[in-house]
């Protein structure tokens, strides 16, 4: 009888052992705390004029005025589409914590199933669930409030199963697999993971289509391939509501056409600006970050959260030294490096050696595309070709995201490699050479980085530049900055070490298991245990420096997260209708202020192409003299006089300027009003002059408008 029952008992064992390290993972939960994550905290400060009036009226708003002059609603608090995947989605979760238990349990699960269509035995697809699931950056994400970014990761490689299964096993059981895995990630809409899981595909057809032709099976190629068309057509279509509207808007976004851009250079403008794309892209040498999380520092924060980091630092530089930054790589900032495992790396390299077939080409294909295109600018040429050539790759930004792909093959390739060293242990001794190698390749450059850590800078330019700056600046101080230079320095080499030698350690082990393993000193009910053990205290160790307990709070604050300055009260005293307000502090990357009222900032990753050439031209320059007059003893009277040369601020209506959450606002009598009326038009041939002439007439009684509009005004007469 139990022997009936068994792969039934072992499932149900499976899901409740990913259900138990998800739930140890966020302990906190159960004792009522939730974690506070940035996206959802500016979600609730966007959306919450949204919710008031759906409260007030029952209705549903798609337009809000809370954020920049007023912006369509739907890419803000759209409704899910009530389609079948979504109900899957639902359900999936099994009634799991939203933004925390439930991610970590479906990238488990996801990827289990996915090593079991691959007929994986039940320990091999639980250490490559892990393994897939524990990788840094999945959990970077959630602490970062990346919600539907980490469950559509969680369903790429259900997504691979169906497709490898149609193409290796039953082509219509692999497209049933494929319509319910792909509709469901769809259904999270993060359509930049879903084009990344399409690249990784497209790489794994170009190499199956070459078998096709080699084996002359190419007639059975083209058919699966027209089924899994099929399939990915089902998976679409009940999304399309999501699909269509997100379409639309793009268009109207700063990942859309760009006016402004064609007519200054002539040519074609669509898609983010290379420069925002790019921004945060990897370092070359940050790519060693997927075998030693801490090559770069870590994350952006402060040297002296790590008190033992300044032990030995001179007295006189501590506290200048304890402000650094732990991370000196190329980006703006980073929460944390995409560390990948010492083992699924050194197991993943082995593979190259050892595993043999066919899927090991498209996996290293996959793998090394995904490291060029989070290399961004610094493998400009590639790049740069991929962004004005390939389709819609330009309408996506943060460049580093695509090693996703990396934190998908490198962990199915380890596993391929890993079961042919538990089905043939024999080759390790066969092969000690390739043996040595792949462990001189991980294990191996782990060391050298430990022994001989000077080869890097520890420095990034503008770091240096600013330092060097300022010693040109202080000349008698020169001594002191060389060797603050040299302190920052050693701070930084020891963060670099000890993640170097935690990394040998941990390869030296794993490694060491397989090849006693091979010598028949223990069998494999031992070693799977054993590595499946190393992976957790590895992976975990690493996750639990980025998202942890500490981060964690009382449910209570996280709800209150926003809470009424005195400014605030003070303006919500004007019962006028339609004014805004213009918050100085960071203005464009916020949503305080959204929260409590009609603002001219906001915090959103596809603004509105128009309103972001009026911050570019404008609003962005309006700071900076707003912020310099303060800064330079300017009063509130200066401030007062200078909006009068600020159009686009008059024009929005921004009738109080918030300068600091402890100040008065400031009362802008400039402003003009919700609406006005005007006394003369002036018809221009370009968009360029249409903006460029907003701080020559004089708005309160003229209005320029572009020529394509003339028709339509012809019926209306001014003066």
């Amino acid at each position: 009888m139990f022997k009936k029952y068994k792969p039934l008992a072992i499932w149900a064992g499976i899901i409740l052992l990913f259900i138990g390290l998800s739930v140890i993972y966020f302990n906190p939960i159960l004792k009522g705390y939730n974690l506070p994550q940035m996206d959802n905290t500016h979600s609730i400060g966007m959306s919450k004029e949204l919710v008031d009036f759906e409260k007030e009226t029952g209705k549903k708003s798609q337009w809000t005025q809370s954020m920049f002059g007023g912006m369509p609603a739907y890419q803000i608090r759209g409704d899910s589409s009530a389609n079948i995947f979504s109900y899957i989605n639902k359900y999936s979760r099994l009634g799991l914590p939203y933004h925390t238990v439930a991610i970590v349990f479906l990238y488990m699960l996801g990827f289990f199933l996915f090593m079991r269509t691959m007929k994986f035995n039940y320990w091999l697809s639980v250490i490559g669930a892990v393994a897939f699931a524990f990788g840094s950056y999945n959990f970077i994400i959630i602490i970062a409030g990346h919600i539907t970014k980490a469950y559509a990761i969680a369903l790429m490689a259900p997504v691979l199963a169906g497709v490898l299964y149609a193409y290796n096993k039953n082509r219509w059981v692999g497209a049933v697999i494929t319509t319910v895995a792909l509709g469901a990630q769809i259904a999270y809409n993060h359509i930049q993971i879903t084009y990344y899981l399409a690249l990784l595909i497209l790489v794994m057809l170009i190499f199956k289509t070459y078998k096709s032709f080699v084996s002359k099976t190419i007639d059975s190629f083209i058919k699966t391939s027209l089924l899994l068309l099929a399939a990915a057509f089902l998976a679409i279509v009940p999304n399309m509501t999501n699909l269509w509207t997100t379409n639309e808007y793009s268009k109207e976004s700063i990942r859309g056409k760009q006016d402004l851009v064609e007519e200054s250079t002539q040519k074609k403008a669509k898609g983010l600006d290379p420069e925002y794309a790019f921004a945060w892209s990897y370092g070359k040498w940050e790519t060693l970050t997927l075998l030693i999380p801490n090559v770069m520092g870590g994350a952006s924060e402060a040297i002296g959260n790590k008190p033992e980091l300044l032990e030995n630092t001179n007295s006189q530089l501590k506290s200048v030294v304890a402000e650094q930054s732990q991370y000196w790589g190329g980006k703006p900032f980073t929460s944390g490096p995409n560390y990948a495992g010492a083992i699924i790396c050194f197991l993943f390299v082995a593979a190259l050696f050892f595993y043999k077939g066919e899927e090991k080409w498209w996996l290293l294909a996959g793998t090394i595309l995904s490291v060029l295109l989070a290399w961004g600018k610094n493998l400009e040429w590639f790049n740069m070709f991929m962004f004005n050539y390939f389709p819609l790759y330009n309408k996506f930004r943060t460049v580093e995201m695509a090693l996703v792909i990396a934190s998908v093959t490198i962990p199915i390739l380890a596993l391929l490699g890993l079961r042919e060293l538990i089905e043939k242990p024999e080759v390790i001794r066969e092969k000690s050479t390739q043996f040595l190698i792949a462990f001189g390749l991980t294990g191996g450059v782990a060391m050298v980085l430990y022994l001989f850590p000077q080869m890097f800078s520890f420095m990034n330019e503008m770091e240096l530049e600013a330092i060097l700056s300022q010693k040109a600046n202080n000349p008698q101080q020169a001594a002191l900055f060389d060797l603050l230079i040299e302190e920052l320095k050693a701070s930084r080499m020891a963060l670099l070490k000890a993640d170097a030698l935690r990394s040998f350690v941990f390869i030296t082990l794993a490694s060491g298991s397989l090849w006693f393993f091979s010598k028949e000193k223990f069998g494999a009910k031992y070693l799977l245990p054993g590595l499946l053990f190393l992976i957790v205290v590895d992976l975990w160790a690493v996750d639990k420096r980025y998202l942890n307990n500490d981060h964690f709070i009382p449910a209570h604050q996280v709800r209150n997260q926003f809470v009424m300055a005195d400014v605030d009260r003070e303006i919500k005293k004007d019962g006028e209708l339609g004014y805004r307000v213009f918050n100085i502090q960071n203005p464009f990357n916020e949503v305080r202020t959204s929260y409590f009222h009609r603002s001219l900032g906001g915090y959103h990753g596809a603004k509105l192409q128009r309103y972001q050439d009026i911050i570019n031209q404008y609003l962005s320059n309006d700071v900076a003299v707003i912020m310099q007059t303060l800064q330079t003893g300017g009063d509130i009277e200066t401030v007062e006089n200078y909006l009068a040369q600020m159009p686009a601020i008059n024009m929005l209506n921004a009738k109080y300027i918030i300068l600091h959450p402890n100040m008065a606002p400031v009362e802008n009598r400039f402003a003009n009003g919700a609406a006005w009326f005007v006394n003369s038009i002036e018809f221009v041939d370009t968009h360029k002059d249409e903006i460029d002439k907003l701080q020559e007439i004089d708005i309160a009684n003229d209005a320029l408008i572009h020529k394509e509009y003339a028709e339509i005004m012809q019926e209306y007469t001014f003066g």
